[in-house]
C-alpha cells in the first residue's frame, strides 16, 4: 500500500467544542447509559422526555448498541451518534477494567 500524500489544498483545523454553546438536543430523544456488572454488559435506556425510558438496549460492546440504535432509528443527528459512540466506548473500557462509569464524566483510570 502506498503512503498517503498531502493535498496541495490541505486545510488544517484546530478542534474545538464548547459544552454549552455547541450542544444541541436530538429531537428524537436521548440515552441514559449504565453498566450491568452482574451480566457484564452495557445498558442503554432511550428516552423521549423526562427520563422516561421507552427502549432498553443491552450489549457487550459499543458496536452492538450503536448499531441497534441506528437500525431502530433512535438517532437523528450526527453529533448525537458521535456522542453515543464516545460514551459507549468509555462505558466499555470501564466495564472491561472494572472502573467506575458515570455518563458525561471523565473516566477515572484508577480503580
Amino acid at each position: 500500500m502506498k503512503a498517503p500524500r498531502l493535498s496541495h489544498k490541505l486545510k488544517y483545523l484546530e478542534g474545538s467544542y464548547h459544552k454549552y454553546k455547541d450542544w444541541k438536543k436530538d429531537p428524537k430523544g436521548y440515552f441514559l447509559i449504565r453498566l450491568n456488572k452482574i451480566n457484564n454488559t452495557i445498558e442503554v435506556g432511550y428516552c423521549k422526555k423526562n427520563n422516561l425510558i421507552d427502549v432498553i438496549i443491552e450489549g457487550k460492546n459499543p458496536q452492538e448498541i450503536y448499531a441497534t440504535a441506528i437500525k431502530e432509528k433512535l438517532i437523528s443527528k450526527m453529533e448525537h451518534a458521535a456522542y453515543l459512540g464516545k460514551e459507549l466506548q468509555k462505558a466499555y473500557t470501564a466495564l472491561k477494567y472494572n472502573l467506575e462509569y458515570l455518563q458525561d464524566e471523565e473516566l477515572n483510570l484508577v480503580p
